[in-house]
């Protein structure tokens, strides 16, 4: 029986080794940039929620001609600004700490899959289906970032703002 964790956990190594071997030099260096330029807002939400939160990504859809002129690394740091400003206050930091468990900022899917129909990194949210709404929109603009099963999402989007606005809404509405 003490084997099977081991076992899993060298699977799960191997698995992110692959996953890292197909990216592209590019892809690989933008992962890089984005970890360092990320990791003192991640640290901060860390720190003010009094959680161990890692942020998750797919570098192998990161394109860098779509972000030509953009900061995708700033606009997950805009996320983890609004998780860590709803920490501030006492009655929110223990109902985030209990609601969100992980963080993924992702890059929009490729062509081949019809919008709404991601394949997402932790399971997800079909914002085309009609019955998730009210998790999906808000009433001025389609949201971008969502809560499911303990993850906050970000579909991250070159233009998109408010983010860390968008991010605090979204948590509030999760605590309801």
């Amino acid at each position: 029986m003490c084997l099977n964790p081991v076992f899993a956990a060298m699977v799960l190594l191997s698995t992110s080794a692959l996953a890292d071997e197909k990216l592209n030099p590019i892809q690989k260096e933008a992962k890089v940039s984005f970890e360092k330029s990320i990791s003192s807002a991640l640290n901060a939400a860390n720190t003010a929620c009094g959680t161990r939160l890692k942020v998750k990504t797919h570098f192998h859809r990161f394109k860098p001609e779509e972000w030509e002129g953009a900061n995708y690394a700033s606009q997950c740091m805009e996320l983890l600004n609004g998780v860590a400003s709803m920490c501030e206050r006492p009655a929110s930091k223990k109902a985030i700490a209990k609601k969100v468990t992980g963080v993924a900022c992702l890059f929009p899917p490729p062509p081949l899959f019809p919008k709404g129909t991601q394949p997402a990194l932790f399971g997800g949210l079909d914002c085309t289906n009609p019955a998730n709404k009210k998790s999906c929109y808000s009433d001025t603009a389609p949201r971008h970032i969502t809560i499911w099963k303990g993850v906050l999402t970000y579909d991250m989007h070159k233009d998109d703002a408010k983010i860390a606005d968008t991010t605090r809404a979204v948590l509030e509405e999760a605590m309801k």
